[in-house]
């Protein structure tokens, strides 16, 4: 460079030499050159100009002063550069202080909004940006260097978060630090976890890797011991280390490979793989040792796993942790010399140290270094070595209280080992995973010294479980040595035996060879015990299976009493005994197995037996067993025997499973059935066969073994019998000729029967090893089977808990809307009731023809608002799955039609062509719902009679399969209307939507007919779909199955009106409720003229329209404003002898509800009261609501709006008396209309103008004719005079099928067109003439006249409506062309 690089120069650049002399600086910190970048740093320092310039010089500084030890200067100079850039650094605050900042920064941070005040954009100008990483810089050098600063710094970077209104992407490690603050000092771990979980967010969110690789190793550091298992840290380390690697952390490297091998050691990974991954894993951090902080762990932990091998100084509790390689005292003293704050390092250490001092019963110095270690590891916050050290020294505590040592202060230890329990205890509270096993084996331990005896038997056993299923080896190595311990002083010695078995068997499984010939060595007396006491147990039991008499010790002495034989006869009988055996060439030996009564035996003889006995008498391995034993005889036949196998049976059946030769012995197991010496295979399978001993000097002289390839050889085939007939094996020897002799065989034969005994038992051994195995394959199993049984129960009883709430909120839901759907239907049909009914008395005056035309309109108006309000409802029900169904017989054909046809004359003036083209049989009923398949059709053609300006509409029916059973049925409404886009396809079907804001404009509509002819489909179990193209046409088509009905079935045999306009507006016999268990008044029994009604409504203008319809068909009443006045009336009426038969029941009223006053009235004790009929007649027309009348001891229920038609059907049907016409129509409606105006002027409205309506009204009364009398009309219902009784509607029969059909008198086209707005088809058969006395014609099945063709195929009928065709005038059906007659 130039020779003054910061001074102003034609070829010197201030930012070029600043970014030089940084990036330099900071490839020699990483090449180890310390000094030099140290020269190159503060030489820039003093050159740089802004405090933004000397900050990434200022982290420099500090990283080397780290590398050197010296963390109070490396916070230092982080704070020199945050003074220099404006952060308000108060004076070191106290403990107390800083809780209170913590407080409020708590307060602050739960009553922000994650999004705005927490998850804030990042900062954009570069200089400012700098102070993000000073601020992480610093509290990473505080941590290691004193507690109360750490505090305040991460307070401090904490406030500046939230007071900036942008944030540096190194502050999500704030609340990462910050969560270990409120474990610590304030025991929140709630809290803790939401911190740790918010720095998360924000560290993915930027994710630089620099910050992101520290925050993670925070984050299995201090927060992850409270939430999740020990081995799911290692992936999140793993992942810290590589983006340490991308960022050239070495700190954080070193860091994150302390924390994975501190993991693998908790979790009781093999100490060698440890030992090995300490050494190696840090390899290219140069001489990692001296590092004080990932160094320390990584350090540490190797140390452990050596002492746990045995491979350290475990002499002296002193040098538990030195070695060859490192003297613990001297680290000790290099923390001291080299460390800012040395009690961070020294803790770590001697947190770990604690494993092998109290494992190795050290328990002194345990206990001092625990204590010592105690009073400072708070300053590690709540990294997992804390609650460590409590851990290890609440059990040395234990220990020498146990053993009396300190005895005098045991009272005040054990208060201090259950408060250091309640310590451990603390961090569980979110999840015990990870320390659950250190307090249940702490306070089984309490238990024991408590004498506590079965609850500790119990405690161990939940720890022991515990860490088998989170594999916590060393812990469960620990567990089962303290409860073997236990059971030891408790004198159960066989279940202290197994229990310390395990434990050595643990240990030796995770490498911890010197634990676990420690505790080998400690329980000698009682491991060898067991040894000796099962082998002495498994001989008796096999020598008396072989028939030998089973003596005990005391029983064989006194039986060597009772002979009187000395010890020198005994062996005189053994060496030379009686009788001798007969030779012969080739003999098969005719003596039992074991019988050696006949053969010399010399001492040698005896003394091989002896030595046998010895060498096979302690091992349970099969294959070293039977290479022992082939090894001995061949060793004991010496040069006689060339061959020495033995035979035992396999899976694979019997097999030589071990062939001993003079070059050896060879272990592997060969089928009989390969084998190529054919003599060998017929001795062998001679002796399995027959289970005796074969002993030939030379094979060539025995013809049982003769084959054609024999060689000259002497053969000896011993079984190895257990008892008298169960075959171990077989021992086989060969030699050469008559190398063998009888007190060779006797020799064997002794040989066997101590081999039997030890087959036997090497077998046994292997198939309990095997069945061990699988056992613990099995329970490796089930133990991942487990915690993932717990997780998914954990998981389940949360998606419960979450369910339980959904389903509570999901029916406050449904309840609240039932509440809303039946306030505002009785809202909107209280006044509904009113119009309708209204109108209705209003069209029975005398009007001329635009009076008329007005009436019709509102009229028209009123159901069109009612039709609505169905709609609604109906897809409420439908949206629930609450619509009920019917399933009646049905003609499927005719309903279609009857359909088609009234919406084809109503909408006759559009002059358009309508085509049926149904492909059904005119004769077969099925099951189903007319109602909903009117409700469909209806639907589907309205739309299309509503889009479609030009051109036919078709609807087409097609029989798509059938069975004897059902039959599945297409239909489809084509259209050549205006058609919609592909993209609005997919909205037709969703509720109050349309193809758009056009639409609805042009056309109006609520946007449900699609949605509610969907989901009536889908209740159906039937499928819809619709094809369109702009400009063409719309295709709708739907597909249902139908049940067939009987053949005896009549169709539509149902017990209401299938096409109410308003299907709530509608009555029923009562079926089987309990207001049938009660004693009614019998209206037939009274004479019409004499029948009275109470009328109960709160409604001024509802009041009078019922009292109206009643007086029109004769019958006295009398109205009242609330359930209370109705009920004192009922009594009143009932005490003067004049009482009322039937009440017409409002439900909502002030004082006494319908419910209530209904209730009242069948609790009276006046019997004529109590046995009145009572008729629902109310605005609430949803679901439940019929039910909640008859429940209450109603009758029976209509729905308003209620039409004089339904109302007098109903009562007709009580009275069981021939039908009386409404008469007086018009002079009821002028009364009605009078009253209610002169109700409503004084309500509110002008004197004068009431005055003038009243007035006119009246004058047009007088003007009306007399109402007619039965006397003046005729059957037809038409008077004598030429005006109707009912003006619209007479009835007609059809004289092809006689069924009752309507058609319009004297109406217009326009007036059948807007009746069709609200009325819907019905089939016939149900109609009655009273019935369809208030139906437009349109409702009636016409007669095929002039202009409208039909051609019959089979079942296949098409009809085609076709424009300007007439109708038969006489009929009284108009044109259906479109212009007016």
């Amino acid at each position: 460079m130039q020779p003054n690089p910061w001074d102003a120069a034609p070829d010197v650049y201030y930012d070029e030499t600043l970014d030089v002399f940084t990036r330099t600086a900071q490839l020699c910190s990483h090449q180890g050159l310390l000094e030099r970048a140290r020269r190159l740093a503060s030489e820039a320092l003093e050159a740089t100009r802004v405090a933004s310039d000397r900050a990434p010089l200022w982290i420099i500084t500090s990283r080397l002063l780290s590398q050197q030890g010296d963390i109070a200067g490396a916070f230092q100079a982080l704070k020199t550069s945050m003074i220099e850039q404006g952060v308000e650094w108060e004076k070191s605050l106290t403990l107390d202080e800083l809780d209170h900042h913590y407080d409020e920064l708590k307060k602050r941070i739960q009553q922000a909004d994650e999004a705005d005040a927490l998850l804030k954009p990042l900062v954009a100008d570069p200089a400012r940006a700098t102070l993000g990483a000073i601020l992480a810089e610093a509290i990473s050098a505080a941590f290691w260097s004193e507690a109360t600063m750490f505090y305040q710094v991460a307070s401090t970077m904490l406030h500046q978060h939230l007071i900036l209104d942008a944030t540096f992407h190194q502050m999500g490690l704030s609340f990462a630090y910050f969560s270990m603050i409120a474990v610590v000092r304030k025991s929140d771990t709630a809290f803790a976890i939401q911190c740790q979980d918010i720095g998360q967010r924000m560290l993915e969110q930027h994710k630089d890797s620099y910050t992101y690789g520290r925050g993670l190793a925070l984050r299995a550091m201090f927060t992850d011991g409270f939430r999740i298992p020990i081995k799911d840290h290692i992936p999140i380390l793993e992942e810290s280390i590589e983006h340490a690697q991308v960022a050239g952390d070495k700190h954080a490297y070193l860091l994150a490979t302390g924390l994975i091998a501190s993991c693998r050691l908790y979790q009781g990974d093999d100490m060698t793989d440890i030992e090995n991954f300490c050494v190696f894993a840090a390899e290219d951090f140069g001489d990692w040792t001296k590092d004080l902080r990932g160094g320390t762990y990584l350090l540490a932990v190797r140390q452990t796993a050596r002492a746990l091998q045995g491979k350290t100084y475990l002499q002296s509790a002193e040098t538990v942790f030195s070695d060859a390689e490192h003297n613990s005292a001297d680290y000790l003293r290099y923390v001291v010399a080299h460390a800012s704050n040395p009690e961070r390092p020294r803790d770590v250490y001697n947190s770990l140290m604690m494993i092998p001092l109290y494992l190795y019963g050290f328990y002194d110095k345990a206990i001092e270094l625990g204590f010592a270690t105690s009073r400072t590891i708070h300053q590690l916050w709540s990294i997992r070595n804390n609650r460590l050290n409590l851990f290890y020294l609440s059990l040395a505590l234990i220990a020498k209280i146990r053993e009396n040592q300190i005895s005098s202060r045991g009272t005040d230890l054990l208060d201090q080992v259950r408060e250091f329990k309640s310590q451990i205890d603390a961090w569980q509270t979110e999840s015990s995973v990870n320390y659950l096993m250190w307090s249940l084996l702490i306070e089984a331990e309490l238990a024991d010294l408590d004498q506590k005896y079965h609850e500790a038997t119990l405690l161990y056993e939940v720890a022991i479980d515990h860490t088998q299923l989170y594999d916590f080896m060393i812990e469960q190595a620990l567990a089962f040595e303290l409860q073997g311990e236990f059971f030891m002083r408790r004198g159960s010695k066989r279940a202290a035996r197994s229990l310390l078995l395990d434990a050595i068997g643990t240990y030796a499984r995770i490498g911890a060879a010197g634990k676990a010939d420690q505790l080998r060595f400690k329980h000698e007396w009682l491991v060898s015990n067991a040894l000796n006491v099962r082998r002495v147990d498994a001989e008796a039991q096999t020598i008396d299976e072989m028939g030998n008499t089973q003596l005990t010790l005391s029983e064989h002495q006194h039986q060597q009493r009772e002979s009187g034989d000395s010890t020198g006869d005994r062996m005189n009988d053994w060496i030379s005994p009686t009788g001798t055996s007969a030779p012969g060439v080739a003999e098969k030996d005719s003596r039992a197995p074991g019988d050696v009564s006949g053969l010399g035996l010399d001492v040698l003889d005896l003394q091989s037996i002896m030595e046998f006995n010895q060498a096979i008498s302690s091992e349970l391995h099969i294959d070293r067993l039977l290479g022992k034993m082939t090894q001995i005889i061949l060793e004991s036949a010496g040069a006689q025997a060339d061959l020495a196998c033995v035979v035992i049976e396999g899976e694979g059946g019997w097999n030589m499973a071990v062939v001993g030769t003079a070059d050896g012995i060879k272990a592997e197991a060969v089928s009989l059935t390969e084998l190529d010496d054919e003599n060998q295979k017929q001795v062998l399978l001679y002796t399995i066969r027959f289970k005796e001993t074969v002993f030939v000097r030379n094979v060539l002289h025995d013809e049982r073994f003769c084959t054609s390839s024999l060689t000259s050889k002497s053969v000896i085939s011993l079984p190895i019998l257990r008892g008298k007939s169960d075959l171990l094996g077989v021992l086989y020897l060969e030699g050469q000729p008559n190398s063998f002799s009888d007190r060779n065989v006797g020799v064997l034969q002794l040989f066997c029967n101590q081999v039997s005994i030890s087959i036997f038992n090497a077998l046994l051994f292997k198939k309990i090893h095997k069945v061990s195995a699988a056992n613990a394959s099995m329970i490796e199993s089930q133990k991942v089977a487990l915690a993932k049984a717990r997780d998914a129960e954990l998981k389940a009883k949360v998606a419960e808990a979450e369910a339980m709430k959904s389903v509570k909120e999901k029916e406050e839901a449904a309840k609240a809307k039932s509440m809303f759907l039946a306030n505002v239907s009785h809202e909107l049909r209280t006044p509904l009731n009113g119009v309708i009914g209204m109108s209705e008395l209003l069209k029975g005056t005398v009007l001329n023809s635009e009076q008329e035309n007005y009436t019709d309109s509102i009229k028209v108006c009123a159901d069109t608002l009612l039709t609505v309000i169905n709609d609604i409802l109906d897809f409420s029900k439908l949206e629930a799955g609450k619509l009920s169904l019917f399933s009646v017989p049905m003609n499927l054909k005719d309903t279609i039609t009857e359909v088609v046809r009234a919406l084809s004359l109503t909408n006759a003036k559009k002059g358009l062509q309508i085509i049926e083209d149904l492909d059904l049989d005119g004769e077969l009923l099925v099951m189903g719902d007319p109602v909903r398949i009117h409700q469909i059709f209806m639907n589907l053609l309205s739309n299309s009679f509503k889009f479609t300006a030009h051109g036919a509409i078709s609807i087409r029916a097609k029989t798509e399969a059938e069975d004897s059973k059902a039959l599945k049925v297409t239909c489809s409404v084509i259209d050549t209307g205006i058609g919609v886009t592909q993209e609005q396809v997919s909205r037709l079907f969703k509720p109050f939507s349309q193809a758009d804001s056009s639409t609805q404009r042009s056309y109006g509509g609520s946007g449900l007919g699609l949605s509610i002819c969907k989901a009536l489909i889908s209740v159906l179990n039937g499928k819809i779909w619709l094809e369109s193209q702009l400009g063409v046409g719309t295709t709708v088509s739907f597909t249902l199955t139908f049940a067939k009905a009987q053949k005896t079935a009549k169709a539509n045999e149902m017990t209401r009106p299938v096409s109410e306009p308003d299907p709530m507006a509608t009555w029923s016999s009562d079926d089987g409720s309990k207001s049938q268990l009660a004693s009614f008044i019998d209206l037939s029994q009274i004479p019409r003229d004499e029948l009275r009604i109470c009328i109960a409504e709160d409604n001024p203008i509802n009041q009078k329209i019922a009292v109206s319809f009643v007086t029109k068909l004769g019958f006295e009443s009398e109205a009242f404003s609330d359930g209370l006045q109705a009920v004192e009336a009922l009594r009143r009426r009932s005490a003067d002898k004049n009482p009322f038969h039937l009440v017409l029941m409002d439900v909502q009223m002030p004082v006494l509800d319908g419910y209530d006053a209904t209730r009242l009235i069948r609790k009276d004790t006046d019997p004529t009261v109590r046995s009145v009929l009572i008729i629902a007649m109310t605005a609430s027309a949803i679901r439940g609501d019929r039910e909640k009348c008859i429940d209450a001891g109603m009758n029976n229920y209509l729905a308003k709006p209620v039409r004089a038609n339904v109302l007098k059907q109903m009562l007709e049907s009580y009275l069981s008396q021939d039908p009386k016409k409404m008469v007086g129509l018009e002079q009821t409606a002028n009364e009605v209309a009078k009253d209610a105006i002169a109700q409503v002027a004084q309500e509110g409205l002008s004197k004068r103008l009431a005055a003038q309506r009243t007035a006119s009204y009246e004058a047009a009364a007088k003007s009306m004719p007399p109402p007619p009398t039965n006397e003046t009309t005729n059957g037809t219902g038409i008077s004598k005079e030429g005006r109707s009784e009912r003006p619209l509607i007479s009835p007609r029969k059809s004289s092809k099928s006689g069924k009752s059909f309507t058609k319009v008198k004297g109406s217009t086209s326009r007036q059948a067109a807007e009746a069709s707005l609200v009325h819907r088809p019905k089939t016939e058969e149900s109609v009655t003439e009273e019935q369809s006395s208030g139906w437009p014609s349109f409702m009636r099945r016409p007669k095929i006249a002039r202009g409208l063709s039909s051609s019959n195929d089979s079942q296949r009928t098409v009809t085609t409506y076709r424009a300007g065709g007439d109708v038969d005038e006489e009929e009284g059906v108009k044109k259906i062309d479109g212009s007016k007659p």
